[in-house]
Parts: structure tokens; C-alpha cells; sequence
């Protein structure tokens, strides 16, 4: 191969190697990039991924939490309200024992001698019905004793501590002195009005 042949071989080797050389270089910045972004995507949708993944747990972990909190909220104000209704209910009961005792007082006596009285004086005044409870000698001896005017006696199976029902069959109206009464306007003022404290 002549010298000039050999030149012009080597130039456009050169050439087309260069040429070749800046296109794969060139090619491979694009690859490069290409591959950054990809990943780039592939690691966006990763982190996308996982966020949403514990976004959705972290959902479903406070869901679990505020139902449990509220199951025990329930809990705990069924077992306060049932504290303070034992509570309650013990206060009654030895309220109620207190007057079954008072019952068998001369203060109960005097009490009952001054309403059936009053009544006497003030209520009706003819054709009276007391209502009493069953078996309750004082109370009768009592209306015998200090009720002048016409009467008649029957017991009521709803009184179960002591006092007296009067009814005015004339006029259509009554009075009811019974402690019974009395107890039970109590506990219903308790149940609605006291807010007791729990200490636990």
C-alpha cells in the first residue's frame, strides 16, 4: 500500500473511531441518564410505596386505638356509673333502716298525732279514707285517737314503712304523709342531682 494510501487509511480510521468514540460516548451519557431517572422513578415509587404501606397501617393502627380507648372509656363509665349506683344505693338502704327504727319512736308518734290533726282541722273534714300499711296498730290508734270526724281505715300493701294516705272522697283529693313518699322523692333527688366523685 502506497504511503499516501496508508495516510488517508489512518485518517479515516482515526475519523470514524472518534466519530465512533463521541457517539458511544455520548450514547452512554444517555444510557446514564436514562438509568438515573429510571432509578430514580424505581426509587420514588419505592418510597411512594412504603409511605402509602405505613400511611395505611398507621390508618389502621389509630382506628384500632380509638376503638379499643373507647371500648375502655365505655368500660370505665359502666363501671363508675355502677360504683356510683352502689354507692347510692347503700346511702338508701341505711336511709330506709333509719326510718324503719324511727317508726318505733315517740318523735314518729308525735309527728304523725300533729299531720292526722292538721288534717282534722284543715283537710276535709267528712268522709275521710286513710290508707295505711298493713298491720300498722299505731297508725290506726292514732286516726282513732285524734280524727274526729267521719273516717274509714284500709291498709295499703304500697306503704311499707310507716304514714298515712288521706282521701278526701268529697272533694276528689288526697294527701300523702307516708315516709315511703318522702324516701322516694329523695332517692329520685339523689339519682338526679348528685355527681359523686369516684376516687379510685
Amino acid at each position: 500500500m502506497p504511503f499516501f494510501q496508508d495516510d488517508i487509511y489512518r485518517y479515516f480510521k482515526n475519523e470514524i473511531e472518534t466519530n465512533a468514540n463521541l457517539k458511544i460516548e455520548a450514547l452512554q451519557e444517555e444510557i446514564e441518564a436514562i438509568k438515573h431517572k429510571q432509578l430514580g422513578m424505581i426509587d420514588e415509587e419505592i418510597h411512594d410505596g412504603i409511605y402509602k404501606a405505613l400511611e395505611n397501617e398507621l390508618n389502621e393502627m389509630n382506628l384500632d386505638y380509638s376503638a379499643t380507648l373507647n371500648r375502655l372509656k365505655l368500660a370505665s363509665n359502666k363501671e363508675t356509673i355502677k360504683r356510683k349506683r352502689d354507692l347510692l344505693d347503700s346511702v338508701l338502704l341505711e336511709v330506709t333502716n333509719k326510718c324503719v327504727k324511727f317508726v318505733n319512736t315517740k318523735d314518729y308518734v308525735s309527728k304523725m298525732e300533729k299531720l292526722v290533726q292538721k288534717i282534722d282541722k284543715d283537710f276535709c273534714g267528712v268522709d275521710l279514707l286513710f290508707k295505711v300499711k298493713q298491720k300498722d296498730e299505731v297508725m290506726k290508734s292514732i286516726i282513732k285517737e285524734k280524727f274526729k270526724h267521719k273516717y274509714k281505715i284500709e291498709a295499703d300493701s304500697f306503704i311499707k314503712i310507716g304514714g298515712f294516705i288521706a282521701v278526701c272522697v268529697e272533694k276528689g283529693i288526697l294527701t300523702d304523709q307516708t315516709i315511703d313518699s318522702k324516701l322516694e322523692e329523695k332517692r329520685n333527688w339523689l339519682h338526679q342531682n348528685i355527681k359523686l366523685a369516684i376516687k379510685k
